[in-house]
This record gives structure tokens, sequence and C-alpha cells, in this order.
């Protein structure tokens, strides 16, 4: 029977404060795609590829394997393995066809102890299944936009075939080894009384299910702009504002022009440079993200442009990952 619980993982998490600075990243994020085939009312992907590449830098580009294999070799450069190597961002990573073979590097170098992929699943055939599962995923999180085909297309301008897509999902679910999948839906995407088909439908072809918050994680897009209540994250939980955001601490993002950032934020707040440059383990170690480090352990989080767009440490960080009690320990002893 599937878990009701966030399909971020949430199993093996550990008090960040108690480890940082870290050796080596927790988590690896790639972007195989900026090409998305949906527009999600929610999205900055709804805003049009016009006003993408001019306001955020997003033109429509796939990932080039050589730029994947900089990024593993790279990678095999840190003392330690990823907790996570993830494939996500902000298009949809199964419109590079590549992917199966990226995970398939990524396996073969053991450079993490496991890699997910964040999708809306709707390219995923049959034959994209088995590529995916004997390349050695080992989680595959989808989002959905609905239960129904009449949903999608009011929630993401795209015509489904909700059925042939449920039980493309039932496919994989069957064919998954020790692979796992979870599914989220977003309340926007449910009608009255929705709530409950979502978790009757998918209780039984998935292994873990839970139903998100909309956020306004990107700045411009109409809809989310009466969505401001930011006391309450998008798993349910009620906090006090947070000064810290915790990613810059544990994460890197590869872009799939191989540009390189401390979140995955659409902002690019602090770019580190590019993979065909430096190094990520050379970005890591830079005073430039410690100094990053430092402006948010001070404070100073909204001083930043591209930070005081975004509502990411109020919107997903988990309870375990809050820096904001531990500022001044960690400024005395880590970051000065």
């Amino acid at each position: 029977m599937s878990e009701i619980k966030p399909f971020t993982g949430v199993d093996d998490r550990v008090r960040l404060a108690d480890v940082v600075p870290l050796s080596t990243p927790f988590t690896l994020n790639i972007f195989p795609s900026n090409i998305c085939n949906f527009k999600c009312c929610y999205c900055a992907q709804s805003l049009g590829s016009e006003v993408l590449q001019r306001e955020y830098d997003l033109p429509p580009r796939n990932m080039p394997l050589e730029v994947m294999e900089l990024v593993v070799r790279q990678a095999a450069e840190f003392p330690k393995p990823f907790k996570l190597v993830s494939f996500m961002g902000h298009g949809e990573p199964l419109c590079n066809q590549e992917l199966p073979e990226m995970i398939r590097m990524v396996k073969a170098a053991g450079i993490t102890e496991r890699v997910d992929i964040i999708t809306n699943a709707s390219l995923l055939t049959p034959e994209y299944s088995d590529r995916l599962l004997e390349a050695g995923l080992d989680v595959l999180r989808v989002s959905l936009q609905g239960v129904s085909s009449d949903a999608y297309w009011e929630t993401s301008r795209v015509k489904l075939d909700f059925e042939e897509f449920y039980q493309n999902l039932a496919y994989f679910y069957r064919r998954r080894g020790n692979c796992r999948l979870y599914v989220k839906v977003v309340d926007a995407a449910l009608g009255q009384g929705e709530e409950d088909l979502f978790f009757e439908r998918f209780a039984s072809i998935t292994d873990r299910m839970f139903i998100d918050r909309i956020k306004p994680v990107y700045s411009g897009v109409e809809y989310t702009e009466n969505q401001r209540n930011l006391s309450v994250d998008r798993y349910g939980n009620v906090h006090d504002k947070r000064v810290v955001c915790p990613q810059p601490f544990y994460m890197l993002s590869v872009w799939a022009n191989g540009d390189v950032a401390p979140c995955d934020a659409l902002y690019k707040a602090c770019p580190l440079g590019n993979v065909r440059e430096s190094t990520l383990r050379t970005m890591w170690e830079s005073e430039r993200k410690r100094e990053f480090c430092r402006l948010h352990l001070r404070g100073l989080r909204e001083s930043d442009p591209a930070c005081v767009k975004c509502c990411a440490p109020d919107d997903v960080q988990h309870e375990e990952d809050v820096l904001d009690y531990s500022r001044a320990e960690l400024l005395k002893h880590f970051y000065q």
C-alpha cells in the first residue's frame, strides 16, 4: 500500500546545522532540459519561451552528452559520493532522449547513493520506462496536473489521454523492481472531492503519494500572486519566516548549458561558473560560494536580487534543514 508522504526525500535527513560545512554536497541537481511540453498555469513555462529567454536566460535547449560527461568526471573529484543526483529543473527531463544514457553514466561512475527524476511523466511510454529502469534509476518522482484529461487541459494546456497516461504509470510500477515510484499532485489541479479520487486511484500503483500546496515559486506568474501565505510550506507545515536558505549549504545545480549555481531556483542566484571552464569541486569550495553562505548567515538573504524573489526557504525546506537558530555559531566557527 502506498504511503502518504511528501515525495522529496524525508527518510534519511540529518540535522544540517550539525554537519555543515560539507566536503561534498548532499545533492547534485542536473537540469537535462529547459524545454517543457506543458504550460502549467502556476509555472514560469506558462510565460512562453520568449519571456523565459529574455527574463530568465532560459533558452529552449537540452543538455548535450559532452556536458554530462564533464559533470560525471568532475563529480568523481569530491571525497564522498553524493546522497542524491536528481535529474530535474525548469523543463521536462524526459524531453531529453539522452536521459537514460546520462543515468547509466552516473550509476557506472559510482558518484551517488541514488538517482532520481522529477517529471510530469507524460512522455513515459513503456519503451521509455524500460530504458530508464535498465539504466539503473532508483526513484521516479511524478508531478500530476490533475486526475482527468479535462484537468490537464485546464491546468497545463495539454491534450492528454489520462487513462493511457495512468496505464503507462501502472506499467512502470509493475516493472520497477528495486526502483520506487512516487506521485504527487498540486492542490490547484484538483476539483471538489478529487482529493479522495487521487488517493484511491493511485494507492495501488505508487510507493508514495502526496498533495502539494501551490506557492509563488516563479516571479511574474500571475496565478500564484495570491498564494502569499508563506507561514505554511507546500507540505502543510506551519513555521516562522525563515532567514537562511539552506540550499547553498548542501546543493549544487548544473543547468543544461553547464552553468552551475548553489541552488535549484530559476533565478540562478550566485552563479559559480561553468563546467567547461572550471570544476564542480573548485566551485563548491570557492570564496564566492562561501561569501554567499555568509550573506545568508548574516541575515542578508533578501539583499541579493535573485534571492529576494525566491520563496524556497519558506516553501520546500524540511525542518531538519533549518539553519536560522545556528547562524551565530556557524559564522563564528566555519564561515568567518
